[in-house]
């Protein structure tokens, strides 16, 4: 292991040194540092701390890292008392999926460097496919969706989604009607819940042999930066993204195009009463389509053949559950 679950907590929590800079040190030496060594390779690779005093960087010194040392035994500590896991980047566990997750543009990597976490792991092994939309779905969206999440779960996806209300709620009921798996990416600290009307479903998911994930340790609470920056990891562990419904500037729109952008198939619900298909929440669903390039959805299509094209497209010659089929 390059890096240690320690250090890396360490090293995130020294101002100025970003996930970037990690990765940089964690690449220098594959085979693994020695914390004692951490000040000279931190030199090596060009990483500094902001300057306390004043503008700029400046080196970070063997004290820095001691002190950095203490509070990520503290985070470990704490995580530990509400039985939350830790996973890194480095570890064998770490799915290649996120290894690979970029930014919403594309245009550089943003992997999860750590993943707290609350559930079964091998839930990661699964085929993801994220299913997502507005917190105000209309009822047609609620049927169609429990419909959709339902059936891809009955074939062995692992249904991915954020555990908001509304599209997300859906899509994780779904998957524990089809006695399926489903992971949820939050954008806090896993010693608390939000939305709290949720509380009774996160647990349901783990009890269910889920997953609850967040880049974020206890005590973080959620903000709008972490809610749309978990929006690419539900893109980024997903083979393909479905969009239940969502208006045309739904915050929804930053996982999809985390999905477009990656070169992952995306997905729409093309519903097939009037009323829904022209529903103010459903006009981003049609621009995805137009401007993106997402195929559309509908409860008469042959969910098979869909669900094969996906794993197909991600390399994948057999699904989950090929007795399904």
């Amino acid at each position: 292991m390059s890096l240690t679950i320690r250090q890396i907590l360490a090293l995130r929590s020294i101002s100025g040194v970003g996930k970037q800079s990690i990765l940089k040190v964690g690449n220098y030496r594959p085979q693994g540092i020695e914390t004692a060594e951490l000040p000279e390779v931190l030199s090596k690779c060009a990483v500094k701390k902001k300057n306390p005093e004043g503008k700029g960087k400046i080196p970070i010194t063997a004290e820095d890292i001691n002190e950095a040392l203490g509070a990520a035994d503290e985070i470990i500590e704490k995580s530990y008392a509400h039985q939350i896991g830790i996973l890194s980047y480095y570890d064998p566990e770490f799915p290649a999926s996120l290894r690979e997750t970029k930014t919403e543009d594309g245009k550089r990597a943003d992997p999860p460097i750590i993943l707290f976490y609350k559930g079964d792991l091998s839930t990661l092994n699964a085929p993801g496919l994220a299913i997502i939309g507005t917190r105000k779905n209309t009822i047609g969206a609620e049927k169609a969706g429990l419909y959709l999440s339902t059936e891809f779960a009955r074939r062995g996806f692992c249904i991915v989604s954020g555990l908001a209300l509304g599209c997300d709620t859906i899509g994780h009921r779904g998957a524990l009607k089809a006695g399926g798996k489903t992971i949820a990416f939050l954008a806090h600290g896993l010693d608390t819940i939000y939305p709290s009307q949720n509380k009774n479903l996160a647990q349901e998911i783990v009890q269910s042999g889920g997953l609850l994930l967040s880049e974020y340790d206890t005590g973080t609470p959620v903000t709008q930066y972490n809610l749309v920056a978990r929006d690419r990891l539900q893109a980024g562990d997903s083979m393909a993204t479905l969009v239940m419904q969502t208006g045309i500037k739904g915050g929804t729109m930053h996982a999809a195009m985390s999905c477009v952008n990656a070169g992952k198939p995306l997905f729409v619900i093309k519903y097939a009463d009037d009323k829904t298909d022209s529903d103010e929440k459903t006009l981003g669903n049609h621009m995805l389509v137009h401007k993106h390039g997402a195929t559309y959805i509908k409860g008469s299509d042959n969910l098979d053949d869909i669900a094969r094209a996906i794993l197909r497209r991600a390399g994948k010659s057999e699904p989950l559950q090929p007795s399904l089929f």
